[in-house]
């Protein structure tokens, strides 16, 4: 995917996340505390591809985990997602340590 679709997957991730705080109430913002606590949100233009994948896989695993919880999806998403995430994480760090 090219930078400017995954801003726009970015921002469909977070108008879910919205529709679902709408319905659920903010008992679900603590599953989005790693998500906040990072700090890239889709109008950070600026921020790289790879933070952004990031970033959106941190919001979908989020996301998979309360519907998992609360409706239909299978937990096995929401881990695989996570993991996912995970290895995303320590991708940049390998790539900023290397450039440091």
């Amino acid at each position: 995917m090219q930078k400017d679709e995954l801003i726009q997957l970015h921002q469909i991730l977070v108008y879910m996340r919205k529709d679902l705080n709408n319905k659920f109430g903010n008992t679900i913002e603590k599953y989005f505390e790693n998500y906040d606590n990072l700090k890239i949100f889709p109008h950070h233009i600026h921020r790289t591809k790879a933070e952004h994948v990031y970033a959106i896989f941190l919001l979908a695993s989020s996301i998979a985990k309360i519907l998992s919880e609360h409706g239909d999806v299978p937990r096995s998403v929401s881990s695989r997602l996570k993991d996912t995430s995970d290895k995303i994480e320590r991708e940049i760090i390998r790539k900023k340590r290397k450039i440091s």
